[in-house]
């Protein structure tokens, strides 16, 4: 009795510690936690509403990538984007468990999960620093998060990687975006906001913050109603958040890449045609995350050609902006925080990247109410039922 009792202990520590991908390897179940300050959970405190649309992001990508491992069907795809919807409009105060509701994906690949959950507390730890009036150097404190982050071995490289170019000419890309455009420019906007928010919390302290957020998360939620499908390519960091992506060019590269990353690995869940089984895809993923993960991207090394190609001659506009020429190919393209929050972008459009005036007064932003909770009007309701009939 004691070794069947020992047995079934030893058997569910061991199914604990591990779990079985599509392959049906063993792979060791470890989670992260970001580290410890005393900037920890104020972004919670300061800007709970923002907080809560943060929550409400996080249920998109594990939601689509299930949707998509069952289902290429366009009303299905459509019914998975509207529950998405209804979830971030509903305000969530608690982030959901990706394992739970996306139990498929993280056993086919729990690598790539792992890789997005640990750059996702990454991007949490410089919110909670940046909204944090506790810490004075700023500075000192994120070089400590970055080298965190960096010490585990599903981070993300901070070299730039040829998004625009090598990472977006695989045979599947683009296939996200061209068959489920509303889906896709849906998970854009909230690359988008994630963006944005840094710029705005580079321009004060947390009174500062709270005035101005509101304007950026009506702009985001105007988007939301609206995808803009107009937007061919993903918001880059150094047009959205030039002045984060200037002081901490490390993470916005980080971002950067972690958002094509999203876009890969979505891609590659629109081709069953070409990935037709849970084994094929993870192989296809794993093949594309070694690229994200590789350190020091020498010219030298095994994948010098997915380096971004910058532009010749210097132009320091274009350099910030990233890829060279071809992003001014790009048509549409989404607006920077200070053109949401100086006038220069309308409510519910995309427009032309143009470089804003400084000079400019801010326009006046909507005042949160005592919950932290932006008011709501008939421009900007909180209620998913009036956007299933926009």
């Amino acid at each position: 009795m004691k070794r069947i009792t020992f047995f079934i202990i030893s058997f569910f520590l061991f199914i604990s510690a591990g779990i079985l991908t599509a392959r049906g390897d063993w792979v060791k179940r470890d989670h992260r936690w970001q580290l410890r300050g005393p900037w920890n959970w104020e972004l919670s405190r300061e800007l709970p509403a923002l907080n809560r649309e943060f929550n409400g992001i996080d249920f998109g990508h594990g939601h689509i990538a299930e949707t998509l491992l069952k289902t290429q069907d366009e009303e299905k795809i459509e019914k998975a984007r509207l529950e998405v919807l209804d979830f971030i409009f509903s305000s969530p105060s608690v982030a959901p468990d990706e394992e739970q509701m996306s139990p498929t994906y993280t056993r086919m690949a729990w690598e790539i999960q792992k890789t997005f959950n640990w750059a996702h507390i990454l991007h949490r730890s410089l919110y909670d620093l940046f909204a944090s009036d506790k810490v004075k150097d700023k500075n000192a404190a994120y070089r400590k998060i970055l080298a965190d982050y960096l010490s585990k071995p599903e981070a993300i490289t901070t070299h730039r990687l040829d998004h625009h170019g090598k990472l977006w000419s695989f045979s599947e890309s683009k296939a996200f975006r061209d068959k489920f455009p509303k889906f896709n420019s849906q998970i854009w906007v909230y690359h988008w906001l994630q963006a944005a928010v840094y710029d705005v919390q580079l321009m004060g302290g947390t009174p500062k913050q709270q005035e101005m957020m509101p304007r950026i998360i009506k702009y985001y939620h105007s988007n939301l109603k609206t995808p803009p499908t107009e937007w061919q390519f993903m918001p880059m960091f150094p047009e959205v958040a030039p002045e984060f992506t200037k002081r901490y060019p490390e993470a916005a590269a980080i971002f950067d890449n972690l958002h094509m990353l999203h876009d890969n690995f979505d891609d590659i869940l629109s081709r069953p045609d070409l990935y037709p089984t849970l084994e094929s895809k993870r192989e296809a993923i794993m093949k594309v995350l070694p690229i994200y993960l590789y350190r020091n991207h020498e010219p030298s090394e095994q994948f010098a050609e997915y380096h971004e190609k910058q532009m010749m001659g210097g132009d320091e506009k274009h350099e910030m902006m990233g890829h060279g020429m071809g992003m001014m190919d790009m048509g549409v393209r989404p607006p920077s925080a200070r053109d949401v929050l100086f006038g220069n972008a309308s409510d519910n459009k995309s427009q032309k990247h143009e470089p804003h005036d400084t000079g400019d007064a801010p326009m006046p932003a909507p005042k949160l109410d005592v919950s932290g909770q932006e008011p709501k009007t008939e421009e900007n309701p909180e209620v998913h039922h009036h956007l299933k009939h926009h």
